[in-house]
């Protein structure tokens, strides 16, 4: 049987062109096109046109539908550029340190390849490592792959469907309305869809999206069935000035798309293709030479634009914005076109059998996943976590009562041999108080502290620091925070297996989780406090230093308290905003207070080395010093109101500076978490004794020791 074929409509290249070209502007961060990600409605819209185009005039022409060959068509056309830029990325992720960041890299390359990708974004979203990911800048090379699931979910579905609505549907009316029934029920399910499981779902899940397509195959229908009047020429107008419109003012986060509107534009699309079947002003310019050549490789432009984005950001290419996008675009087009001209054509134009297009098909894509595995290294998720925390963590107590940390007088005075002498660390400028300033408190469960007249209290005299004493049992330690604290904590639990009659220590980290408990912090939209890191700051930590009963507990975190942050009344502010320091000082206070008492012996808090992700100096919020100064003031303020030796401060930076830990890539591969080697070193050389003299009342101010 012949190939079914539909006249060649240059202006629907063109239209192809607009969409894919309002998605790089998009993706390229181009002002004036925060909603250019709704060319991607405009390709579901057009694919679901096209292809019920064609199955309605092979329908027609044979009286039945070759699925068979449906399939091998659509393979023909999608899979060789699509497994070439999987492999492609595959390869260089393991060659390069293009992708080193990524989170499940091998998870995206799978989904992507087994045309899932939307489905595991979906299920993956909001993990944090995928947070982490986001917030240090480095996206998964297939993360567009998403899209391209869904169209090819709808063409394993749709042949399968369209027989069937041929058998119900005696007429070509009857199927039409048949569409038009389910095109409005998928409509229809869209926002309840958003109300229910969330923007996510609203944007990624196929059912919510479904109906941009269907309304492309209603349109398909509508057009099959009559003559046109010459006045759609208007309507296509109207159509493409709306869907322009909606490039430039939608919201690149939130908004309808999130809220199950995205059928509205599926039927603008559907209005502009199907008044692009008449002549007309629209339909000549969108026929224009160049126009129709982008759209005529848009489908290899839209696959490897999101890679080359990714490879070609500023933390590598030290261009300002404009020339970055132009070098951008260039190399897209340039692989595009070559991909287009060496992979895509001939394998789509040749003469193929059927059982060899299907075998090849299985073979490759077996190919491609098995490269995958095999090559790909893991991401840098959680490599920072250690094997020894079960063998290292506090022991319960039986019959409710600890014995006392120092032997009783008369025993054995000589002092206890503990990690290894700490290296010399210049003393640092004692830093200046948070300034106070009248905001109202924010709600916490835990009494706020007076900001009026607070101010930090000189630095004492460095004191000769004390031997220890001998132990009469470990110290017991409790390490909270996020995953810089887990990895932190990771290596003084390998230190407390290797010195058991010095400590015990359990790791209680939350990733991705800070101290501040409310508001929205800036990754890459506007992201809530999850839910999590507040029961667990609220309920967990505490009830779980209840029931261990530490001697110390540890508290260090390291992004999520700096980045920008909005609260109640939706101004943005960073921590040198004398509203965001209040938010830090009453937050700190508060979790500092509630620890102790829930029965803390001490509480320190360790301050966080600057970070420098993936080592890229991108200039981001987490990196800026400054915003972490403002922590380490708010940690001494903390510090200086509570009384007795009850809470301390622990200068890791300065020590990690004085031995060249700071600057060692090897020790933080990603620019954040330590290496387990390096986290082990931490903590024999500096951070366990630290604890130690904490535990002890014995812990010299940051700076002096």
């Amino acid at each position: 049987m012949d190939r079914p074929t539909i006249a060649h409509q240059p202006a629907l290249d063109g239209l192809r062109a607009v969409s894919v070209l309002a998605v790089l502007l998009f993706h390229g961060e181009v002002a004036g096109f925060s909603g250019g990600y709704l060319g991607v409605s405009v390709f579901f819209t057009l694919s679901g046109f096209l292809i019920t185009t064609l199955l309605i005039a092979e329908h027609l022409r044979a009286d039945r539908i070759a699925v068979g060959a449906f399939y091998v068509r659509r393979a023909k056309r999608l899979l060789p550029a699509s497994l070439s830029c999987i492999a492609v990325i595959a390869v260089l992720s393991a060659t390069t340190d293009l992708f080193a960041g990524v989170a499940d890299l091998e998870r995206d390359l799978l989904g992507a390849l087994f045309q899932v990708a939307n489905w595991v974004s979906l299920a993956g979203d909001g993990s944090y490592q995928q947070l982490f990911a986001d917030a240090a800048g480095q996206a998964s090379p297939v993360e567009h792959y998403w899209s391209l699931a869904i169209e090819e979910q709808f063409y394993w579905l749709w042949p399968l469907a369209f027989v069937a609505l041929c058998r119900i549907g005696r007429t070509h009316r009857a199927r039409t309305v048949l569409v038009g029934f389910v095109t409005a029920v998928f409509a229809l399910a869209a926002p309840v869809i958003a109300s229910v499981w969330g923007p996510d779902a609203a944007y990624w899940a196929t059912p919510a999206r479904a109906a941009e397509i269907l309304v492309g195959c209603l349109a398909a229908f509508v057009v099959a069935d009559r003559e046109l009047s010459p006045r759609w020429h208007l309507v296509a107008a109207a159509a493409l000035t709306a869907l322009v419109a909606a490039f430039v003012w939608f919201p690149s986060s939130g908004g309808p798309a999130y809220g199950g509107a995205l059928p509205i534009v599926g039927v603008v699309s559907a209005l502009l293709v199907t008044g692009l079947q008449v002549p007309g002003p629209v339909r000549s310019a969108l026929s224009w030479a160049p126009a129709a050549w982008l759209g005529r490789i848009s489908y290899g432009v839209y696959l490897v634009h999101w890679p080359v984005f990714v490879a070609l950001d500023r933390p590598r290419v030290d261009l300002e914005p404009v020339p970055l996008f132009v070098l951008r675009m260039a190399v897209t087009l340039a692989i595009a076109q070559a991909s287009f001209v060496v992979i895509e054509r001939p394998i789509r134009t040749g003469v193929f059998r059927a059982p060899a297009v299907g075998m090849a098909s299985l073979a490759a894509t077996a190919a491609v996943a098995v490269t995958a595995v095999l090559v790909v290294p893991g991401g840098a998720g959680d490599y920072w976590r250690g094997d020894h925390a079960d063998a290292a963590a506090i022991d319960p107590v039986a019959d409710g009562t600890l014995a006392p940390l120092v032997a009783p007088a008369g025993a054995d005075d000589a002092p206890v041999a503990t990690s290894a002498t700490s290296a010399p660390v210049e003393p640092v400028e004692p830093v200046e108080p948070v300034e106070p300033v009248a905001t109202p408190a924010p709600a916490a469960t835990a009494t706020p502290p007076t900001a009026a007249g607070d101010v930090m209290p000189p630095r004492p005299p460095a004191p000769t620091t004390a031997a220890l004493p001998e132990l009469a049992r470990p110290v017991r330690i409790v390490v909270a925070g996020d995953s810089t604290a887990e990895a932190t904590g990771a290596g003084l639990a390998q230190w407390a297996v290797e010195r058991p009659e010095l400590a015990q220590v359990s790791v209680l980290a939350e990733p991705g989780c800070g101290f501040l408990r409310d508001g929205e912090f800036l990754v890459e939209d506007w992201t809530p406090v999850a839910e999590r890191c507040v029961e667990w700051l609220d309920t967990t930590l505490p009830d779980d230093v209840a029931r261990l009963r530490p001697d110390v507990v540890m508290l260090m975190t390291t992004s999520w308290d700096v980045l920008d942050r909005r609260w109640g009344d939706g101004a943005v502010r960073t921590p040198l905003d004398p509203a965001f320091a209040d938010h830090l000082l009453f937050d700190f206070q508060a979790i500092t207070d509630r620890l102790l008492a829930a029965g803390a012996g001490r509480v320190v808090w360790v301050r966080e080395p600057v970070p420098n992700v993936f080592w890229w100096s991108s200039g981001q919020a987490q990196e800026d010093p400054a915003r972490h100064d403002v922590v380490y003031r708010v940690m001494d303020l903390v510090a200086a109101r509570s009384p007795g030796a009850s809470v301390a401060v622990v200068d890791l930076p300065a020590w990690l500076a004085a031995v060249g830990l700071d600057v060692d890539r090897d020790a933080r591969p990603d620019g954040v978490h330590w290496a387990p080697d390096s986290s082990a070193r931490i903590a024999r050389d500096f951070l366990g004794e630290q604890l130690l003299r904490a535990a002890l009342g014995l812990l010299d101010p940051p700076g002096t020791s």
